[in-house]
């Protein structure tokens, strides 16, 4: 079984994305398979050539901080980035999902943006209120301004939750996402 995950950002993905590990799935993070694409030296060759050194950190790795202020303040940037590292992050996630005798959960956040539904057996998304959101992303750093970019350079959570299968809220503990999960997964299996 293949599950696709997604949600707002701040929503909590991560931490669901934990609760099915929890319960034998093995994950895989569409944000870290990005990561290794992006830190590849085809990428960053690619990357330098468009934006300069300036893009790179000091050990020559891209700095994602500056390319996120990069491409969520550009649509054709963003577009651009997109272009160099989707493919390259489908292929590897398809490899890292091939066994069908193993249950996966892959962490997609722009799982419904870029049409990536098709192929699982679910989809489930992540949601919590606009107020928890926003003081998880400002604990990560984020400013108001940038949390508003990335919101709106995402699908609506209320179409995501349109879209899905199931729907876990995480406004509460970890304990009560926790719950949610195992009690899906476990009428799932079941059906």
């Amino acid at each position: 079984m293949v599950i696709g995950l997604t949600g707002g950002i701040g929503c909590g993905k991560s931490t669901a994305a934990a609760c099915f590990a929890g319960l034998g799935f093995q994950v895989v993070d569409a944000d870290q398979l990005a990561r290794q694409v992006l830190e590849s030296p085809a990428c960053v060759a690619r990357l330098r050539a468009r934006w300069g050194a300036a893009c790179l950190g000091s050990a020559g790795v891209p700095d994602r901080r500056w390319i996120g202020t990069k491409v969520f303040a550009d649509p054709a940037e963003r577009a651009f980035l997109e272009s160099v590292t989707h493919p390259e992050v489908a292929r590897l996630r398809r490899e890292a999902t091939a066994d069908p005798r193993r249950d996966y959960v892959v962490e997609l956040p722009l799982l419904f943006e870029k049409e990536l539904a098709a192929g699982f057996h679910a989809i489930v998304v992540v949601a919590c209120s606009e107020e928890v959101r926003r003081v998880r992303l400002r604990a990560r750093g984020l400013t108001d301004e940038e949390i508003s970019a990335r919101i709106a350079s995402q699908l609506s959570l209320v179409e995501k939750v349109k879209r899905a299968d199931a729907v876990f809220w995480n406004d509460g503990s970890a304990e009560f996402l926790r719950e949610q999960v195992r009690l899906w997964v476990s009428r799932t299996r079941g059906a």
